[in-house]
């Protein structure tokens, strides 16, 4: 399912150029910068479902608790809900590699147990390895993402395909290689412990 189709109802509620702007200006973070933004996207979205849960409960069980409950509610429940959203990165990642793994295997085994197998296989390495791959995966994603928004544009397959693959190889090249300088070396943390 292309990404267009999922955008298509909300094309009528929210101005068009808008939406794709946001969109395409969400696909370059993930590309270029997915490894730090991918948490603090999650530790939000999760925060605001957290808060709208957290001020549903104590509007309907502790209703006598006026206004500075439910405002503690919505805090409470963003907080509790943005901690979650980062944990749940990891489950993230290993369902995105997963789901990939899975339809990977659709196009060449016919049958569903064998692609379910696969899928879970690429669910597990992904939960194990997700802080090894998130930049790439993030990049891979913002790529898909760019793909489908330069295609809603009018851009022509071939170069919607190539400007895609283009900046999404740039952004893992970026992602791994800032990854590398920020983390420090084995050798020195060994010798820093050292007496």
């Amino acid at each position: 399912m292309s990404f267009s189709n999922q955008l298509a109802p909300f094309l009528g509620s929210v101005p068009a150029g808008t939406l794709l702007l946001f969109t395409l200006c969400v696909s370059l973070l993930l590309i270029f910068a997915g490894r730090k933004v991918v948490k603090i996207l999650a530790f939000l979205v999760v925060g605001v479902i957290g808060a709208s849960l957290g001020a549903t409960l104590v509007s309907h069980y502790l209703s006598t608790s006026g206004n500075l409950g439910i405002l503690l509610g919505v805090l409470g429940g963003f907080l509790i809900g943005g901690v979650i959203g980062v944990l749940l990165v990891a489950v993230g990642i290993g369902l995105a590699m997963g789901y990939a793994g899975y339809l990977l295997t659709t196009a060449f085994v016919s049958g569903t147990t064998v692609p379910l197998l696969v899928g879970f296989v690429f669910f597990i390495i992904g939960v194990i390895l997700y802080n090894k791959i998130l930049g790439v995966v993030t990049a891979l994603t913002g790529g898909f993402l760019l793909y489908d928004v330069l295609l809603i544009y009018g851009i022509d397959p071939i170069l919607s395909t190539i400007i895609a693959a283009v900046l999404t190889l740039a952004g893992i090249w970026v992602q791994e290689g800032f990854h590398r300088r920020m983390a420090p070396p084995a050798a020195a943390t060994a010798g820093a412990k050292a007496p």
